[in-house]
């Protein structure tokens, strides 16, 4: 029941952290910065997917 509830948290704290760098407005960046930002959005999706799937089983 605690891991079901910690998942949950979880899954918040991803989707909300996900929607931050979605909405962040990549004007003046550079491309590292860009690359960055990308690639912590692909793990974010991941960890969320993951997450979900934890959740549904």
């Amino acid at each position: 029941m605690t891991d079901r509830v910690q998942a949950k948290k979880d899954l918040q704290f991803c989707c909300d952290e996900l929607s931050k760098y979605q909405n962040l407005s990549r004007a003046g960046l550079r491309h590292s910065e860009l690359v960055a930002i990308d690639n912590i959005m692909i793990r974010l999706k991941e960890q969320i997917k993951n997450l979900h799937f934890t959740l549904e089983n």
